[in-house]
């Protein structure tokens, strides 16, 4: 919802979820492979028959036994690809994708650390059980596609981010500034505990390449140094306090997302990025009701 608020557009941080156009979606998908593969940036593996074994606890579901297996399934695809460098990192970021833990995703080093990823997963089989224990044990085997990525970690791409703050009362506004090191673009994801959206870019602030070395300040400004854009803080219902987390995604290329928003579809996007063309950075801020 956008509204005008002092003549100025004012723009809620409960964004309403973008349209999901699929068709869009894979369209943009293959094209960008294609231009990757075509720059020599990235190396496509066909594996076949990868199997990964997983034992559930008291507590753990079949569901949740299956999913294990076909991480580890994933991690031996990734194995059989040549792609072992970091490999305690895909067995981080596979759990953290399956359990949905954002928190340990953002704020260590793995997204940085991930050589490849898997696509296309297809003809996935189980073989169920049980241990001497009595425990359940299943067999997940896979046929996927392993993405590796020539290029590593550009060191010289780094991106400062000032301004976000850990606390915020309701109806204060987010601000903050960047200054990179290299031309980029910006995707500025939120997620809360009620709906995760994408708040920049938006219908006032459209996609645009920042200059190096350069302060560029979000809400964006005009020649008067006024923001053009408001960006307040509110929660919704009776609760006084939630976490949210910002994601800030600078891209050399101007990508656009398309896709569901939503964690594991967009973490699985920054997968489709080589490493030396992208830098992600992560804040976590609690929003108050009543803060003293």
């Amino acid at each position: 919802m956008i509204i005008l608020h002092h003549a100025v557009p004012y723009v809620p941080l409960k964004y309403n979820r973008m349209k999901q156009t699929y068709v869009i979606l894979l369209f943009s998908a293959l094209l960008f492979s294609s231009q990757l593969n075509a720059q020599n940036k990235t190396k496509e593996h066909k594996i076949k028959g990868a199997t990964g074994v997983a034992v559930g606890g008291a507590t753990t579901s079949l569901m949740q036994v299956k999913q294990m297996a076909i991480n580890n399934a994933k991690v031996e695809a990734l194995k059989k690809a040549g792609i072992e460098e970091h490999i305690n990192s895909y067995t981080d970021y596979f759990r953290s994708e399956s359990d949905n833990k954002m928190e340990e995703l953002f704020t260590s080093d793995v997204l940085s650390n991930i050589r490849g990823s898997v696509k296309n997963i297809e003809d996935i089989t189980y073989d169920q059980g049980f241990t001497a224990e009595n425990q359940i044990k299943v067999t997940a085997t896979i046929n996927c596609i392993v993405v590796e990525y020539i290029t590593s970690k550009d060191l010289t791409y780094v991106v400062e981010v000032d301004g976000v703050k850990p606390i915020y009362k309701n109806g204060d506004y987010l601000e903050f500034k960047v200054t990179p090191t290299q031309e980029c673009y910006m995707r500025a994801f939120m997620f809360s505990e009620t709906e995760d959206f994408i708040f920049i870019p938006n219908d006032y602030e459209p996609s645009f390449q920042m200059a190096a070395k350069k302060e560029q300040y979000f809400p964006t400004r005009n020649n008067n140094g006024e923001s053009i854009v408001d960006y307040p803080l509110e929660i919704d219902g009776d609760k006084n306090k939630e976490t949210n987390r910002v994601v800030l995604v600078f891209l050399k290329k101007d990508i656009p997302y398309t896709g569901i928003v939503a964690y594991e579809h967009i973490t699985a996007w920054i997968m489709t990025i080589p490493p030396d063309e992208r830098v992600i950075e992560s804040f976590a801020f609690d929003l108050y009701k009543n803060a003293e």
